[in-house]
């Protein structure tokens, strides 16, 4: 049943936050689906299709709280180091890497592991971080 409920939330949530933020719809669909609170719509026991717009954007920006760090610029440019050289590594675009990146949290993993990560060879960096995907992708199964 969700299946069937969740796309209209999502559009419904996608003009609401267009309008809040000041944002166009495109953008606005990328945030929610980028958002930790994206893959909890899906949740049979949380339910929380039911709720109302209003609520679900509230539920949106409270997902959003514990990203909201401040990031270093040295961690900026490892990120983007990462991403750049993971895409030129695996034959994808960087826009591509990205998005695996933020599928498997890879970004996380990488922002709380920058003391040590950041020491290490470029080829070690991007074996590292294709063992932690091939990881996170068992798990998924």
């Amino acid at each position: 049943m969700s299946t069937h409920i969740i796309p209209l939330k999502i559009s419904q949530l996608a003009l609401l936050v267009s309008q809040r933020k000041h944002i166009p719809v495109r953008q606005a669909l990328t945030y929610i689906y980028d958002s930790p609170f994206y893959a909890k719509l899906y949740n049979e026991n949380a339910k929380w299709w039911y709720l109302d717009t209003e609520s679900l954007y509230r539920l949106l920006e409270q997902s959003w709280l514990p990203d909201r760090r401040i990031i270093s610029n040295n961690i900026v440019v490892f990120l983007t180091f990462c991403i750049e050289h993971y895409a030129e590594k695996y034959q994808m675009t960087s826009l591509e890497a990205y998005a695996l990146f933020r599928h498997y949290r890879v970004d996380h993993y990488l922002m709380n592991g920058f003391d040590m990560l950041h020491t290490q060879g470029k080829d070690a960096i991007l074996q590292d971080i294709r063992i932690y995907i091939d990881n996170r992708k068992k798990e998924e199964k």
